[in-house]
This record gives C-alpha cells, sequence and structure tokens, in this order.
C-alpha cells in the first residue's frame, strides 16, 4: 500500500494519492486501507516517513575529518537517490500545507542535526573546529550545495561533490588564524 502511494507521489504528485487511487493501484480494498489510516493525510504522511533517508552516525574512531565525509556523503546519497530526488518537491509543498508533515520533517531534521553534532563534537575534541559552531548553519553550509545540486542536476557525482565540500569546510578552519 505504501509502495503504490508512493509510485502515485512520485508519478502524479501529492493529489493523485488518494484512497480510492491507492487502492486501484495496489490491489487492495478501500476498507483495509482506512484500517490503517484514517484520513489521507495519515496515509500521505506515512508514505513520506516510509521514504525519508536514515542517516547513521558513523564510527569517530577514525576520526573528525572521515566521520564528517561520512555523515554528508550519506546525505549525497539521499540526494542522489533518484526516487527520493522526485518526492522532495512533494514534501516541500505538503510541509506548508499539512501540519503533521511539517512535524514529520521538524523531527527528521532534529534527528539530523544529532548525528552532525556528535561529528561536531568530535571535532571540538580534536580541536580541529571552534565549540560555538552552530549545528544547523553548519548543515546548511554542507548540504545545501548538495541540495542544489540535486535541484539543478549539474553534477552526476554526488560524492565527489560531497568530497569537495567537506575539504572546503575542514580548509577553511585549518588555514584560519586565532
Amino acid at each position: 500500500m505504501i509502495a503504490a502511494a508512493t509510485e502515485l507521489l512520485v508519478e502524479l504528485g501529492p493529489r493523485a494519492v488518494t484512497v480510492d487511487a491507492v487502492a486501484e493501484r495496489s490491489g487492495v480494498a478501500k476498507s483495509t486501507l482506512y484500517r490503517h489510516w484514517d484520513s489521507r493525510t495519515a496515509l500521505l504522511v506515512d508514505v513520506i516517513h516510509a521514504n525519508v533517508p536514515v542517516m547513521e552516525v558513523p564510527d569517530l574512531t577514525g576520526g573528525f575529518d572521515n566521520a564528517l565525509r561520512t555523515v554528508v556523503r550519506q546525505f549525497a546519497d539521499a540526494f542522489a537517490d533518484p526516487e527520493w530526488a522526485r518526492i522532495l518537491p512533494a514534501l516541500f509543498a505538503l510541509k506548508v500545507q499539512i501540519p503533521e508533515m511539517a512535524e514529520l520533517t521538524a523531527n527528521d531534521h532534529d534527528e539530523k542535526l544529532l548525528v552532525l553534532q556528535t561529528v561536531l563534537d568530535q571535532g571540538v575534541r580534536e580541536g580541529r573546529i571552534p565549540s560555538d559552531l552552530d549545528p544547523a548553519r553548519v548543515a546548511s553550509t554542507l548540504v545545501g550545495p548538495l541540495m542544489f545540486t540535486c535541484m539543478t542536476d549539474m553534477v552526476t557525482d554526488m560524492h565527489e561533490l560531497a568530497d569537495y565540500v567537506v575539504d572546503r569546510f575542514i580548509d577553511s578552519y585549518a588555514n584560519s588564524s586565532s
């Protein structure tokens, strides 16, 4: 059912994800859908939730540079996934229209910031970066170019771009004085 709803979302957009359309696409009775989801909104939230990329805390024993590169590469993998790239525009629209979707995206954002904060803490312990960095600003700095590239399809090797962004970030602190 989630797969059928995801296909509809990707192929035709959020308005196409209706109980009737999902029932027809999945071959499941509408009554079964209503047993799982009491509304179209609940179904859409679960569709997005099922597709949101998961971010793992990297191994910190390899040091800050490797851990940061791993985190940013996980973002690159998500943006390089063609299905996720096709879901993102719907997510942007839905989070403005549906409060539950905004909550889902806020929670996901917070979870990913915690992963990044763990890596930044390692960088502070190693003396590689200052302790007063705002993880949300760092996330925007590191992930922004990946998202822009995903939206404009300017670069085909997202890992190469991720490494470039990480190298520039790390270099900005290695070469700074004070």
